[in-house]
């Protein structure tokens, strides 16, 4: 559920383009008759341009990174279902040691072979330099060697979970990466990869990948090129959809069906699967969001039905306390959700209030115990229309309840670097899916995620650290037994439901729209091979071996 995971860049809707002047090349109608079209796409914010950054191991890399560098396993993040990739197989020789068997034949897009020893290298890598390690893969890894084209990994502790992060990490080559004297502020202008592109052309406002020829599902690959147009919200994204200038988006777009979809309903195709909720973050670390009856006074106060309609078009649903997506159901304990019921409820979200002893002044505002009324601040991705609707709704409860609250919407990469040092008071993060309960709440809660005020927090950006909650979900990384997983997860629901570390308010959607002008074979309802978001990595490598041009 990574901001990068946003990056708290990668969100909903937030794609939004910054217009078309500059975008410095040719439309698909303009190619050579009998040449397959550029897939164009809308792509990275551009505040005012985009920062060229490839590196894949870096948070802040770009959209078009997902498609150079590739992991061992491909993960649908819908439901779980893996591809082998640059693994054909894996197994666990016992509970602390993985093994993969690595895909001989490969190259990298130098023409240089790949190989096991590369796998090594990544992983050792990401060691040496913690900034790296995103998913915090060596807080249960001993070491990583290879013997032929077997990669073992060996734990020290038993962690079944953690073969998802593992597989999905994406791999560097070591002979260009191990020539980098500083791998965490390296951004890859020449990135050298095993995935089906690389990198033609770049400028702030666009760049181009084109095909690897290197690659080693070249016959699967019929898009000789990729464009991706730098934006900077989502209204221009949307006047591109309608007018059949991008082939591939993620956009919130109000009223979708009557904007877009019927305006050419032979071409214009959307589909949402639910993702992970979308959340309002507090930091924990600073008054008054050190306070349970604080942080329980906001979530009743958030009124999500009013957010779902009116924000979101209906396009969603109104979220609940425990932090699953519909998808998980089955794992949410009935009992507790009826008993911890966070419906809109003013009346209890002010008796929450009551219990610190807080007063207000004439105007209703309420006082923190040194006099002074109690200002925060809400902070929001700029041109993130509809999630900044949401946050305005929070903000004109809040009032109600005596509390100011100032919506600010600095650029995304602010946020991002704000929320990730814990340099901020509250804010709103749309996230992508995860496969499996454990990592919503591992990414979210556990205190191997989060790191002191001023450092970088891989994920847990509350800054949750608990004990009991670090060593339930360490619990549940060593079970494989279905009842202890499932009674694990209700304790874990219960630390979410009764101590309020975050709140969700809404079930977050892939954002994903297409035309079928130039190429067809997108994911959809009836074939959901694949969520459909560009960054929705690492399946939409499953996308572009899916796509076909049209005939």
């Amino acid at each position: 559920m990574k901001l990068t995971k946003m990056a708290i860049g990668i969100g909903s809707a937030a794609l939004v383009a910054a217009g078309l002047a500059g975008c410095g090349s040719s439309s698909p109608s303009q190619q050579a008759s009998g040449t397959a079209a550029p897939l164009i796409i809308a792509g990275d914010f551009a505040n005012p341009t985009m920062t060229e950054n490839f590196n894949p191991l870096s948070i802040n890399h770009l959209y078009g990174t997902n498609f150079i560098y590739e992991p061992l396993y491909v993960v649908n993040l819908m439901n779980g279902h893996q591809t082998p990739w640059l693994a054909t197989s894996y197994k666990w020789a016992n509970a602390t040691t993985l093994q993969f068997t690595i895909r001989s034949g490969v190259k990298w897009n130098n023409g240089r072979p790949f190989s096991a020893k590369d796998v090594v290298y990544t992983f050792n890598l990401i060691r040496k330099y913690p900034a790296l390690d995103t998913n915090g893969v060596w807080n249960s890894l001993a070491s990583v060697t290879s013997s032929g084209n077997v990669v073992t990994f060996r734990f020290s502790h038993v962690n079944i979970p953690e073969w998802y992060y593992i597989a999905t990490t994406p791999i560097v080559s070591e002979y260009q990466f191990s020539r980098v004297p500083n791998p965490v502020t390296f951004t890859d202008p020449h990135p050298v990869g095993t995935g089906p592109f690389m990198v033609s052309s770049f400028t702030g406002e666009q760049y181009d990948l084109k095909d690897n020829p290197y690659y080693w599902q070249k016959d699967k690959i019929k898009v000789p090129e990729m464009e991706f147009r730098g934006v900077t919200g989502n209204t221009s994204v949307d006047e591109w959809l309608v007018s059949d200038q991008v082939d591939w988006a993620q956009s919130f777009i109000p009223n979708m069906q009557k904007l877009f979809i019927d305006k050419n309903p032979a071409t214009n195709h959307s589909f949402q699967p639910p993702s992970s909720p979308w959340t309002l973050f507090m930091n924990l670390t600073k008054w008054p969001f050190n306070q349970l009856d604080f942080r329980k006074a906001l979530a009743y106060d958030i009124n999500r039905k009013e957010i779902v309609s009116k924000a979101e078009y209906n396009m969603m649903t109104p979220d609940h306390q425990s932090l699953l997506p519909p998808t998980m159901n089955n794992w949410l304990n009935p009992q507790l959700f009826k008993r911890y019921d966070y419906h809109y409820d003013p009346a209890k979200a002010a008796k929450e209030l009551a219990k610190m002893g807080l007063k207000r002044n004439s105007h209703g505002q309420l006082l923190a115990p040194n006099g002074q009324p109690i200002t925060l601040t809400l902070e929001v991705p700029a041109g993130w229309t509809d999630i900044i609707q949401d946050g305005k709704i929070m903000v004109d409860s809040f009032k109600k309840l005596g509390i100011t609250v100032d919506e600010i919407t600095p650029s995304p990469t602010t946020v991002t670097d704000n929320v990730q040092t814990g340099s901020y008071e509250m804010a709103l993060q749309a996230a992508i899916g995860v496969p499996e309960p454990y990592f919503v709440y591992y990414e979210e809660l556990d205190g191997a995620q989060t790191a002191p005020i001023g450092h970088v927090a891989p994920s847990n950006y509350e800054r949750w650290n608990n004990p009991t909650t670090n060593k339930l979900l360490s619990e549940f990384a060593r079970t494989t037994n279905p009842q202890l997983q499932k009674k694990i997860m209700y304790q874990l629901q219960k630390i979410v439901l009764t101590q309020v570390p975050v709140i969700p308010y809404d079930y977050g959607v892939f954002w994903f729209q297409n035309t079928t002008t130039h190429y067809t074979g997108w994911p959809t309802a009836k074939n959901p091979y694949a969520p459909g978001q560009v960054y929705a990595y690492p399946d939409n490598l499953l996308v572009v071996t899916h796509l076909r041009p049209v005939k």
